[in-house]
């Protein structure tokens, strides 16, 4: 099959085509089996069949046990090869270098909002989202012990922290915080300092040899962060899409509703609006933009035309599909 697509010029990695697959397959389950087993299954079939045609190389957000290194196994399956970078900007490197054709990325978190780093990224890297994915977030007390009274000290991620604070502040007292870098770096302080506890996912207790001793800690059991993937290409419709779109627009009374009103005329779904400060300016702001289609469909690839003439500036970050339920 590699051989036979390198022939016709087409992609070995096709994120819409994946997408129709599982798609289908999911639908075709019916209730027998749960979308993310089924998901699930049909990844890893399918990340196995792209490897023999030609390994797929993907940055994440490490080091290995994070979140972003769950999310990017979810997506991309486990014959996938995957790179860690230090930081998000990192991510993107590898990805515009061409080191990596795609990357995964944290853009917001249904309890702590948005990414901002990833977002001012987005805006300067002349790259694609060419997905989008969901992680249901799970925290969990680990530790060398089995035992909650053995805790002397705790780590995590600031981010970890908040999102089980009410925990911390009633099953852990007094204890004192170390913040870390990421989940997983407190995992692995957690192995090598007696006492220690970290908050962390199943999969850094894995990775660094660490008991569960508390499942499920996080304050808000409905905990989910977006991912985007990124890359070089762009996406072919799927019939389920999304676009985002960067922004700026002049100090004029109503320029901004003007714009917006070029999704309202025809009838376009925004999922979302965010602003940020453009950095080089003071006081003028960039605005981050999903909205429901692909660039492609005539009604959104007019609205964008028509969103173009009433911005000072705009980029298309790319049209992709909309992810599905969450993986947990």
């Amino acid at each position: 099959m590699g051989t036979i697509k390198r022939g016709l010029g087409l992609e070995v990695f096709d994120q819409a085509r994946e997408e129709d697959v599982l798609r289908r397959v999911i639908s075709a389950s019916g209730k027998n089996m749960p979308e993310n087993a089924v998901r699930q299954i049909f990844t890893e079939i399918i990340s196995a069949a792209r490897s023999v045609q030609q390994d797929l190389v993907v940055s994440f957000l490490g080091p290995e046990g994070t979140f972003c290194h769950q999310a990017a196994l979810n997506i991309f399956g486990h014959s996938t090869t995957l790179r860690s970078a230090d930081t998000i900007a990192g991510v993107f490197d590898l990805v515009e270098k061409g080191v990596c054709r795609q990357g995964v990325a944290p853009v917001e978190n249904s309890y702590e909002g948005s990414v901002n780093n990833t977002l001012d990224l987005l805006y300067k890297y002349d790259l694609k989202i060419t997905a989008e994915a969901f992680l249901r977030i799970r925290h969990h007390l680990l530790g060398i012990t089995g035992d909650i009274e053995d805790i002397n000290s705790l780590y995590s991620h600031p981010m970890a922290i908040s999102q089980c604070r009410l925990w911390i502040r009633e099953n852990l007292p007094g204890v004192p915080i170390g913040e870390m870098e990421s989940t997983s770096t407190a995992a692995k302080r957690a192995a090598e300092e007696p006492g220690a506890g970290a908050i962390g996912s199943r999969m850094s207790a894995r990775t660094y040899n660490l008991n569960i001793i508390q499942e499920n800690i996080e304050d808000n059991p409905n905990n989910i962060t977006r991912f985007l993937i990124i890359g070089k290409n762009h996406t072919a419709p799927t019939g389920k899409d999304k676009t985002s779109l960067v922004f700026s627009v002049s100090h004029k009374p109503g320029a901004l509703n003007k714009v917006l009103d070029a999704l309202a005329l025809r009838h376009i779904n925004m999922n979302r609006i965010e602003s940020r400060p453009i950095g080089t300016r003071n006081w003028e702001y960039l605005f981050f933009v999903d909205i429901e289609g692909h660039e492609k469909d005539d009604g959104v690839r007019e609205a964008i035309r028509e969103m173009g003439e009433g911005s000072s500036f705009m980029k298309n970050l790319g049209s992709y599909p909309a992810g599905g339920e969450p993986w947990d």
